[in-house]
């Protein structure tokens, strides 16, 4: 879930220096169709985005989490855009991207927006795309209303935990 949190502000970092910034960017976050333990989870969610921020915006990386990015960014990133340029036809092919040091300076604002929200039948969070000028960079967390039938507008990461026996897995 850490990765995944980090692919998601390396995504969002990535949206902005393609002049992508104003569109909406998401992630989802499908755990448990219990609400207990989806409010277990956005707590967790919310101190790891908390700690994030005041590392990358105060430029404390005393536990490598710099590294860790950058070592996402040149594993996944980089080697899967790559792979997918090489597999494509020209006039398919990805953009190039940007720099680590782009991608990097481009982190503090990036992630200073991102919100948390709850999206399940108690919750009060909602995800207002309607909003002109307003583009959310949301991470929501939820269960089946979440998993079946909303749509999470600029959807860059999923993160499930579901057994093998589900059929859409």
């Amino acid at each position: 879930l850490q990765e995944a949190i980090c692919s998601f502000v390396i995504a969002c970092a990535v949206r902005e220096l393609r002049g992508q910034g104003s569109e909406h960017s998401s992630m989802l976050i499908h755990v448990t169709r219990y609400v207990d333990v989806q409010n277990i989870v956005r707590e967790q969610v919310e101190e790891e985005v908390r700690r994030m921020r005041q590392k990358i915006t105060r430029g404390i990386d005393s536990d490598g989490l710099l590294d860790k990015l950058r070592s996402l960014w040149e594993q996944d990133f980089l080697y899967v855009r790559d792979r997918v340029a090489e597999l494509s036809p020209a006039e398919e092919r990805p953009p190039e991207m940007p720099s680590w040091e782009e991608v990097q300076a481009a982190l503090p604002n990036v992630i200073g927006d991102i919100e948390i929200r709850s999206i399940n039948g108690t919750a009060k969070d909602a995800l207002d795309y309607a909003t002109p000028g307003a583009a959310l960079k949301v991470i929501a967390i939820g269960g089946d209303k979440l998993a079946r039938g909303l749509t999470l507008e600029g959807l860059c990461v999923s993160y499930f935990v579901r057994t093998t026996k589900m059929y859409d897995t």
